[in-house]
């Protein structure tokens, strides 16, 4: 029995159809996966195809031709994604850009920044001991849950708990009525 080498394919735009029917499913389970709509997988997947049909004489028999295409794919939607940032950040002319640097819109303080630490002690005598003493710790002393929770025998969730209340009940008694817009004490 004579051995003949095996042959290898010819590689050309039939037996590239036929390369990539085998790959489709996989193709475009990751583009949509990837894109988040079928549109744009589609498209991802078309390109993916033309991509590899230009560079047909790259692709080397005995390799793994999915990993090359998937390869392809991969390096198509890392172009997209890098070309779609440049556009968003070029939507803004230059002098637009150079007039919104210059003259920045000065920020209003916000409300809770205008308390004192007077009116704070006060108000910290004015809410349930068992929520100043939480917010205390935290807030003025900065300890952290665990050890509030330690020192004063309760489970840790409860010390975010009455942390939640105690910022609750300062707000309302430090913020008038529809002020209390930006963070809390």
């Amino acid at each position: 029995m004579e051995s003949r080498p095996l042959s290898t394919p010819t590689l050309d735009s039939r037996w590239f159809a036929a390369f990539i029917r085998e790959h489709e499913t996989a193709l475009r389970a990751t583009a949509l996966r990837l894109c988040g709509n079928p549109t744009d997988a589609r498209d991802l997947v078309q390109d993916t195809y033309e991509r590899g049909l230009l560079n047909l004489a790259r692709y080397r028999p005995g390799t793994d031709g999915r990993a090359w295409l998937f390869t392809i794919l991969h390096h198509l939607f890392i172009d997209r994604c890098r070309s779609k940032a440049r556009e968003r950040r070029s939507d803004v002319s230059a002098e637009e850009l150079e007039e919104r640097i210059a003259a920045p819109e000065p920020e209003a303080a916000p409300a809770w920044a205008a308390i004192g630490p007077e009116q704070l002690r006060e108000a910290l005598e004015r809410i349930p001991q068992e929520f100043a003493t939480v917010y205390r710790l935290h807030a003025l002393e900065g300890r952290p849950y665990t050890e509030i929770a330690e020192r004063l025998g309760i489970p840790k969730a409860t010390v975010g708990t009455r942390l939640i209340r105690a910022r609750r009940k300062l707000k309302e008694l430090l913020m008038p009525a529809g002020t209390g817009k930006g963070e809390t004490p």
